[in-house]
């Protein structure tokens, strides 16, 4: 039989080399990403998620890399992506500044024409940045709930606060697109949305008097382990 015409499954080609022509033919069987994945990905994508190419922009991959303590949200990610990614997520330890261990996980996608859309919607001259009415076009509820999942977290952590504020971490954009995204996203989720300076950059806050309606919007796509970084009234 002729291999282009066999069903290739992923457990065929675990293990094998890129230019394989199983390798090759699994990924031709591959069309696009779907609804669910291309939403979440908007999400990742406006959080810490990166591409990469290796035949100059012909395909794209995405790299994963977050912390131990969010290995259960990669999972779930990992899973998501289940099709596009050929190994299990691998360990990076290290020892910082402060002479304390650092664990984190990582992953990455095979490279595809399926990613090349999220090229288009967020390099700008081979740098991360944002397109035209992104957020406005392409930003979903299950992409929110993603982004805030990555990058997002409490405005304030004394146990004792009442300031239910959110912030999304937005470090890796220009004050102007962080500008635009808090815009867009006040018009479409109607949140009361700001910005303020951290670290010498830009930041989206979600005001307290819109938390009850960003909890709604995300909540039916948080993972449980992921609820920590909502704020919560104390006791």
């Amino acid at each position: 039989m002729n291999i282009n015409h066999m069903e290739i499954l992923k457990s065929q080609i675990i293990g094998l080399g890129p230019n394989s022509n199983l390798v090759k033919a699994y990924k031709e069987s591959l069309n696009n990403l779907s609804r669910i994945q291309f939403e979440a990905a908007i999400g990742l994508m406006l959080g810490d998620a990166s591409l990469q190419t290796q035949n100059k922009g012909k395909t794209y991959r995405m790299k994963f890399e977050w912390g131990d303590k969010n290995k259960p949200y990669l999972d779930h990610v990992h899973s998501l992506f289940d099709e596009w990614v050929l190994a299990e997520p691998h360990m990076k330890a290290r020892i910082n500044a402060n002479g304390n261990s650092v664990v984190n996980w990582g992953f990455q996608t095979i490279g595809h024409e399926a990613f090349n859309i999220l090229s288009e919607l967020f390099l700008i001259n081979n740098k991360k940045g944002i397109s035209k009415e992104l957020i406005k076009n392409h930003l979903t509820k299950r992409g929110l709930a993603f982004w805030f999942m990555v990058d997002g977290g409490k405005l304030d952590y004394n146990k004792n606060s009442k300031n239910l504020s959110v912030v999304l971490n937005t470090h890796s954009f220009t004050k102007e697109e962080v500008e635009t995204m808090a815009m867009e996203l006040s018009i479409k989720f109607k949140l009361n949305c700001s910005t303020r300076s951290n670290k010498g950059k830009s930041v989206i806050v979600i005001d307290s008097s819109s938390f009850n309606a960003f909890k709604r919007i995300i909540k039916p796509y948080l993972i449980p382990e992921m609820e920590y970084k909502l704020p919560k009234l104390p006791e």
